[in-house]
């Protein structure tokens, strides 16, 4: 058995020659240059998947092995995961080959054997370089191909570093020397990963919305902060791959989302952070969100275009609103320029510097009380604080104006990113009946922005009934604000779950 550690790169363009000038300035031990055939297999049930294991026949220089990679874990582009490979007289697998401790108790090889199918193939020229390089020595490959599956075909063009000895570190060292021109997409899913889906055995992905980080009762703080930033890497990741596939708003929400949770990490867990090595990623994360700040206005100007149409129909001034929607939506950034960004080097380097951290951080005391104390101990006081801070806002009277609902808005936010963190902690009924006021309120406040957004435009149109067009919007504005009155009050009198 091998322990493969990797990153994986996707690029945009053809980089060997790329590779080679970077590389030049290394100690190369060997290269090498050839063609690489591999079918994956598996039952019709995908059995060897609910498994969390993959199954390939490759054939290279003539020659057949089988290799199954069993379950790991994947950090940002990092791959880790352990695997057998076996040499083979025909293409075809040999489950019964592979030693036998690697089967959780239960699982009848023979059968499996029996039921395995060829899925899908891929196909794809690889070279490699071999360098030495500080105390580790790395195998470089670029590979150029296709997989193919149900007479479809998607392309491979991959850089993949894979480390044969030494320390991970010197694999994030030689992946930020060559991710230094644009294009470079860390790679969160595996060319079989790929296959299944091009194979139509996993559903076509869309938006998701973000679900709670998988804490247990029985994890330290420093433990929680991990599952925590994996968790919201995972989802941001998965929307980054979702909005080059299929762009569109709401994957980049909740891209941001991923990023903001991370941003709130270093508050929830500031005392876990003071002991562990420092990070160097606070300023990218930060530049990233006000790379994103003009999807606020996006939306709404969607959700004009579409939910609140027939309501425009009615405004004053609609002629003069319908123009300036329109300028507004002409200055958003493209979807070309917004994939640009994903596959620009400093977004590319901000992922490898929170995924090495996320890998190599240490503790200066690995017994420190903050370090080691139980996650819900910090998870109730998380949770208390910021319900307190929601309550002194929320109680200041039985009716708000609207001002007072924009900063309970940021102020709602923020509190329920914190049980995004915590809250799977906690008992699932009384939770999501706690949670269940607060979310409606959130959804009633994103209501009002297209409201807010036409009262901000109002003082740069030029309309001749502008004192009609703002008795309008405060017609509009009333109901809901009175709406907003009834769910807060509903929203007090809950009982917290965490009591």
């Amino acid at each position: 058995m091998s322990n493969e550690v990797e990153l994986k790169f996707l690029v945009t363009d053809d980089v060997f020659l790329h590779l080679e000038r970077i590389l030049a300035s290394l100690e190369i031990k060997e290269k090498q240059d050839f063609r690489l055939e591999n079918i994956y297999f598996d039952t019709a049930d995908q059995e060897l998947r609910e498994l969390d294991c993959g199954l390939r026949i490759r054939t290279y220089n003539g020659k057949h092995e089988q290799t199954i990679k069993l379950a790991g874990q994947v950090i940002a582009g990092l791959h880790q995961r352990p695997e057998y490979t076996l040499p083979m007289s025909v293409p075809w697998p040999d489950l019964r080959l592979f030693p036998t401790e690697i089967w959780p108790d239960g699982v009848n090889v023979g059968s499996l054997q029996q039921s395995l199918t060829a899925l899908f193939r891929t196909d794809f020229h690889r070279r490699t370089w071999q360098v030495s390089f500080d105390d580790a020595v790395v195998e470089i490959a670029y590979d150029i191909g296709f997989i193919e599956a149900n007479g479809q075909q998607e392309p491979i063009n991959e850089v993949e570093l894979e480390l044969i000895s030494g320390p991970i570190a010197s694999l994030f060292k030689i992946a930020r020397l060559l991710a230094v021109k644009p294009g470079w997409q860390l790679g969160g899913i595996s060319k079989a990963q790929r296959g299944y889906r091009l194979a139509g055995l996993t559903a076509e992905p869309d938006v998701r919305r973000m679900g709670f980080a998988p804490m247990t009762q029985d994890q330290t703080a420093c433990e929680g902060l991990m599952t925590a930033l994996q968790f919201a890497l995972r989802h941001w990741q998965f929307h980054e791959q979702l909005y080059m596939q299929q762009p569109s708003i709401g994957a980049l929400l909740q891209l941001r989302s991923a990023i903001t949770l991370i941003q709130h990490t270093r508050t929830l867990f500031a005392d876990v952070f003071a002991e562990l090595t420092p990070v160097d990623w606070d300023d990218d994360l930060q530049w990233l969100v006000e790379q994103f700040a003009w999807l606020d206005e996006a939306l709404v100007l969607q959700r004009m275009q579409f939910e609140y149409r027939q309501m425009l129909k009615d405004a004053p001034c609609q002629h003069e609103l319908t123009s300036e929607i329109q300028r507004h939506e002409q200055q958003l950034p493209t979807i070309e320029q917004t994939q640009d960004l994903l596959l620009s080097v400093r977004y590319c380097q901000t992922l490898l510097k929170l995924s090495a951290w996320m890998v190599l951080h240490e503790a200066t005391d690995p017994n420190s009380p903050s370090l080691t104390q139980p996650i819900q101990t910090l998870a109730i006081m998380s949770l208390d604080k910021s319900w307190q801070e929601l309550l002194s806002l929320s109680k200041m009277g039985s009716a708000l104006d609207h001002a007072s609902y924009q900063r309970l808005r940021e102020l709602l936010r923020h509190n329920l990113q914190v049980g995004v963190c915590f809250a799977a902690l906690f008992d699932i009924e009384r939770q999501q009946g706690f949670r269940l006021p607060w979310l409606n309120m959130l959804g009633r406040l994103s209501d009002l922005e297209h409201i807010e957004w036409i009262f901000d435009a109002a003082n740069c149109m030029a309309c001749p009934h502008q004192d009609e067009l703002n008795l309008w919007l405060q017609k509009e504005l009333k109901p809901r604000l009175t709406e907003l009155d009834q769910i807060r009050q509903q929203g007090i009198g809950m009982q917290p779950y965490w009591e």
